[in-house]
C-alpha cells in the first residue's frame, strides 16, 4: 500500500493536527516540524505493517506521541510553553476593558505555567483532550490505555492546575 498519492492524501489530512500536538508538547515550531516530517517518514516506511486495526490519524498520533517523548527526554531541560494564543483557551473572552483583559492575560500566563507543569502523559491527554477536542475514547486508543485511566488522568490534570492556581491566588476557592 506504498502508493504516494494516498500518502499525500495523508498527509494533507493529519500533517496540522499533528503539528498542533507535537507543537504544544515541544514549544518549538522548528523541533515540531522535524518531529512531524519523521512522523510520516516513519509511517510512510512502516505502512505495511500497519494493519488498520485502529484508524490510520491514531497509527500517526501513537508514533508523533512515541517520537515527541523521545524528543523530550532527550532534550529533559526546561521546557515552556511560550506561543499559546488566548483563543486557545475556550474560556477566554475579548473584553474592551483593559483592566480585565491585563488580568486575563496574567491568567492564561499561569495556566501555561501550570500546563508546563503536568507530567508528560498528563500534559499528552490534556492536549488532547482540550485543545485537540478528542474524546476519551480515541485518547485511549492512540495511548493505548483504558479509557477510565484517561478520564482520571484527565480529572487528576485539571485538579493539579486548579489547585496550584488557588495557591497563587489567581482563582477563589468555588463552592
Amino acid at each position: 500500500m506504498k502508493d504516494k498519492k494516498i500518502f499525500e492524501e495523508y498527509y494533507i489530512t493529519h500533517a496540522n493536527k499533528i503539528y498542533s500536538v507535537v507543537y504544544r508538547m515541544v514549544n518549538n515550531h522548528q523541533d515540531a516540524i522535524d518531529i512531524v516530517q519523521e512522523v510520516f517518514l516513519r509511517a510512510y516506511k512502516n505502512m505495511d505493517s500497519f494493519k488498520g486495526l485502529s484508524k490510520f490519524s491514531t497509527y500517526l498520533y501513537r508514533i508523533a506521541l512515541n517520537l515527541t517523548y523521545d524528543f523530550l527526554r532527550k532534550k529533559k531541560k526546561g521546557r515552556k510553553i511560550e506561543n499559546l494564543d488566548h483563543e486557545d483557551f475556550s474560556f477566554y473572552s475579548f473584553n474592551t476593558n483593559f483592566e480585565k483583559n491585563l488580568y486575563d492575560d496574567q491568567i492564561v500566563e499561569d495556566i501555561k505555567k501550570e500546563i508546563e507543569n503536568l507530567t508528560d502523559k498528563q500534559k499528552t491527554i490534556f492536549i488532547l483532550k482540550t485543545y485537540e477536542e478528542l474524546t476519551y475514547e480515541e485518547i485511549a486508543r492512540i495511548l493505548r490505555k483504558r479509557v477510565g485511566t484517561i478520564k482520571a488522568t484527565y480529572f487528576q490534570s485539571l485538579q493539579k492546575i486548579r489547585e496550584n492556581l488557588k495557591k497563587k491566588g489567581v482563582i477563589k476557592n468555588e463552592m
